[in-house]
């Protein structure tokens, strides 16, 4: 793996040299048409590296774990710094940092990040473009396909659309007047729009709970096109509005006045590069289905829990203990009095599947620990992580699992936050911190693979990765850079 640390920490020193002499990223010079040429040469790119592979000794090694797992170390600790230091937005011009800032309060502008994500992507296109020649080679007989095909296009295509089709969003605020049309929007930069729609207030909505709180906001809106047409339309909380290209979000409302609200804010975005997107999301979760599937020891399992009834026992507890903490400890679930965000069918098995992954997270970090113990008190070789198809009491097996309940509840969380706040992932610092988590786990799964790779190395990975889950978990709360920024910590 030397090869992978030499490179990525030459993408670091390039990355560094760069932001000295040309500055930061600008994204908004990546609009079409030219998000699309790079596109174009970016998979050009992968298909020429693929294609001199057996010639370039570089680009064969990047089709490899070898390389996989130094890259996403670099994205791991790339990312920790994001996670820890608080971030700012770029406004365009030659002066666009604020005063006192520095260039890791810039994360996504910060070229060794950019170039490290990148990295990334380039591996994850040279293994697409390995498995399915493999899964070609086989006529592609289901019987050899690989359900890691699945997760590796998803995330390349989601990666690389979300990136490039950045600059193309949209994302502007109204505020309509009632009784009034208003064909005007503003940009982040407070720089403002004319629309090719209008909207006009006819009333706003809004039920309460006994103690006040707002259970259910929405807006009754009449909204007229430039092709003539008038539609009539409630825009609610995770329930936007879809009209030519344009979704209408609910955003705020003049809060003072509460339910007798004459003016209602409302956000329109649009996102052409979405439904690529939504193609990679799908494919990942589906991909994250059938590894969990794959990873569980179906056969036999009957016959064990015979031959063992304290481990089936010990399991059976610990299934009940997962629903107990998640029925005692996140009272939200059951909750009658939920914020409109939170009334929305993702949120459940958001929660839910995050909950199952990190108790199975825990188990194996308790068992990967008592390894490590074992093997220094006895001076023993520790116990090998199992693979998928080894024993459901195996490290590996809980890991497998755990991590593809935590990509289904990341995904489901990202497709619940476009129906509520327009945006699958904005960076938030408990997405950053959950996008550390899962690369971190990411690194062990990998590392696994490699087949020199150090048993005790990966369980101490392993440990390392559940330390990182407990600041996603609660940490988070505690980060002086989330009690401002991020939505989900609710107490603010």
């Amino acid at each position: 793996m030397r090869e992978g640390f030499l490179i990525g920490g030459g993408l670091i020193i390039v990355g560094l040299l760069l932001e000295a002499i040309v500055g930061p990223v600008d994204w908004g010079t990546f609009r079409w048409p030219v998000n699309g040429v790079v596109m174009g040469l970016f998979l050009m790119l992968i298909g020429a590296m693929h294609l001199l592979q057996k010639r370039v000794y570089v680009f064969q090694f990047m089709g490899t774990s070898k390389a996989a797992v130094p890259a996403l170390v670099y994205v791991v600790v790339l990312t920790v710094v994001m996670g820890l230091v608080p971030q700012k937005s770029l406004t365009p011009g030659p002066s666009s940092m604020g005063e006192g800032s520095f260039w890791i309060n810039y994360m996504l502008n910060f070229w060794p990040f950019v170039l490290t994500y990148v990295y990334i992507d380039v591996i994850l296109g040279l293994a697409v473009i390995r498995q399915v020649k493999t899964w070609a080679a086989n006529h592609f007989s289901l019987s050899t396909f690989r359900f890691s095909l699945l997760s590796h296009l998803g995330l390349f295509l989601a990666m690389t659309a979300a990136t490039l089709g950045n600059a193309d969003m949209q994302r502007l605020k109204m505020i309509v007047v009632r009784g009034e049309a208003e064909w005007r929007a503003m940009t982040p930069q407070l720089q403002v729009v004319e629309m090719p729609i209008a909207i006009e207030l006819r009333e706003f909505i809004m039920e309460v709970y006994d103690n006040g709180k707002p259970k259910r906001y929405a807006s009754d809106v009449q909204i007229l096109t430039r092709t003539g047409k008038s539609i009539h339309a409630i825009v609610e909380v995770n329930k936007p509005v879809k009209v030519e290209g344009w979704k209408i979000y609910q955003y705020s409302y003049d809060t003072q006045k509460g339910p007798m609200s004459q003016t209602s804010i409302l956000e329109l975005v649009c996102d052409p590069w979405l439904p690529v997107v939504y193609v990679g999301i799908y494919l990942m979760l589906a991909g994250a289905v059938c590894f969990m599937l794959r990873s569980i020891p179906w056969a036999g399992g009957w016959r064990r829990a015979r031959e063992h009834p304290r481990r089936a026992l010990s399991i059976a507890v610990l299934i009940g203990a997962v629903f107990f903490c998640v029925h005692h400890f996140m009272p939200i679930l059951h909750s009658d009095t939920l914020v409109p965000a939170l009334q929305s069918p993702w949120f459940r098995p958001h929660i839910i599947a995050y909950m199952l992954a990190y108790t199975l997270m825990g188990s194996a970090a308790v068992m990967a620990l008592y390894q490590l113990v074992r093997d220094r008190a006895l001076s023993s070789s520790p116990l090998t992580v199992s693979s998928p198809r080894g024993g459901r009491e195996g490290v590996g097996s809980l890991v497998f699992v755990g991590l593809s309940l935590i990509t289904i509840g990341m995904l489901f969380g990202a497709l619940w936050a476009k129906e509520a706040w327009g945006h699958y992932w904005s960076w938030d610092p408990k997405e950053t911190w959950a996008a550390i988590t899962w690369f971190s786990y990411l690194v062990f799964v990998h590392y696994r693979q490699i087949p020199a790779h150090k048993p005790k190395l990966a369980l101490w990975l392993l440990l390392i990765s559940f330390a990182l889950l407990q600041m996603c978990w609660w940490g988070i709360k505690f980060l002086p850079s989330a009690q401002e920024t991020s939505v989900h910590v609710y107490g603010t």
